[in-house]
């Protein structure tokens, strides 16, 4: 029985750490300098920003958007039938065409302004998020530098607070999503564009039908949508937007919650990916990386409790830990190395990475209980974290 703890143990330990090393191997790799196609022409960009309830920023947001160091683009408001000031506030902004409609859900806010645009690109950004000036060139020099493009997923920043709970998210969006998503864009294949900013092919949108409504996770949905589709999907770090994080556990749980419920159906959805050839690196790469990512969790456990039976079957405390500290070790270490690759480091994701350790453990608690809450169909509802 020894024999089994000891093979799980390390086969759990070692599975964990190549995996780490892919993901800072192809991040160095896209650290590459690349070839950029200068803007002769610049395609036109149509912004939607799709808001509902966020009259407190909202103004904010479109003077982002006012600001931005490009020549041929336009910004898009859809009001989702919101109940508070979001109309009135975003009214006071001109140059912005606005649109209300009844609340129909966010999905439904894109597709109408998407249907009210008229640019090559489409730039869908969250009604919580600021934009850096120099976004929008970034991503229309990777359109015109590849025409196999569909999509850029933009660099998503956490809006920095004097708290805790905002510096270990800053740390997890450096490390745990924008150097994934570094890795995935060398193989063309990021699986998804985030809400706060993503970047669309008008003819990749049209040939995918636009934004489904039939998960919680709609940005994620139309990114396979487009990989299946045959296009190439990448990540632009030069692309910066600046989004607020939750500011409490109990909004943390629910956004993950919706995160992880929303991964799911989607993972459930497209399930013919999986292994499959025919969709390219997307199918035999990206999908079954995203169902390990979701049972990891599992995986750690197993790791903890194949751990502790050791310590309990051989009485040897030092020799049952030394691969957990070795694993801790081996984290920290890439953790330090993935961040000095971002363009502008953070001094305080450097300081947040003790701690990101025992976060991501609390995240991979709401991950098994998102996982179990959807193989058992228990209903959940979309809930907006409070301002």
């Amino acid at each position: 029985m020894m024999n089994a703890i000891y093979y799980l143990f390390y086969a759990i330990l070692i599975i964990t750490i190549l995996k780490l090393l892919s993901q800072l191997f192809l991040s160095f790799a896209y650290n590459l300098k690349r070839k950029r196609s200068k803007l002769k022409n610049p395609p036109s960009i149509s912004i939607i920003v799709p808001a509902y309830n966020e009259a407190k920023t909202i103004k904010s947001c479109i003077q982002s958007l006012q600001n931005l160091n490009y020549p041929n683009y336009d910004v898009i408001v859809v009001d989702d039938g919101s109940t508070d000031n979001t109309f009135e506030e975003a009214s006071q902004c001109k140059g912005v065409k606005i649109i209300k409609q009844e609340n129909q859900g966010k999905p439904s806010a894109l597709n109408n302004g998407i249907r009210s645009s008229t640019g090559e690109i489409i730039v869908t950004v969250d009604a919580d998020t600021t934009i850096d000036k120099d976004a929008l060139e970034a991503i229309a020099e990777r359109f015109v530098s590849n025409v196999k493009l569909g999509a850029i997923a933009g660099n998503v920043k956490v809006r920095p607070e004097p708290k805790i709970m905002n510096t270990v998210q800053s740390a997890e969006y450096a490390l745990g999503i924008n150097l994934i998503r570094k890795g995935q864009s060398v193989l063309g294949c990021v699986m998804i564009v985030p809400g706060p900013i993503a970047a669309l092919k008008r003819e990749a949108v049209e040939k995918v039908g636009n934004f489904s409504d039939d998960t919680f996770a709609e940005d994620f949905d139309i990114t396979v949508k487009i990989l299946k589709a045959g296009y190439r999907v990448e990540y632009e770090e030069k692309s910066l937007a600046y989004t607020d994080a939750p500011k409490n556990t109990e909004d943390l749980i629910k956004q993950r919650r919706r995160w992880y419920r929303g991964m799911m159906q989607v993972l459930d959805k497209h399930k013919d990916m999986y292994m499959n050839p025919k969709y390219g690196l997307s199918g035999v790469f990206g999908i079954p990386n995203l169902w390990f990512d979701a049972f990891q969790p599992f995986l750690n456990i197993g790791l903890l409790l194949s751990t502790l039976l050791t310590w309990i079957l051989t009485g040897d405390f030092y020799s049952s830990v030394g691969g957990i500290v070795l694993f801790i070790f081996v984290a920290l270490a890439m953790g330090v190395i993935g961040l000095s690759l971002e363009p502008k480091p953070e001094k305080r994701n450097y300081l947040a990475l003790p701690i990101l350790l025992f976060y991501n453990v609390f995240l991979d608690g709401i991950r098994m209980m998102s996982i179990v809450e959807d193989m058992i169909n228990i209903i959940m509802e979309w809930e907006k974290p409070k301002r």
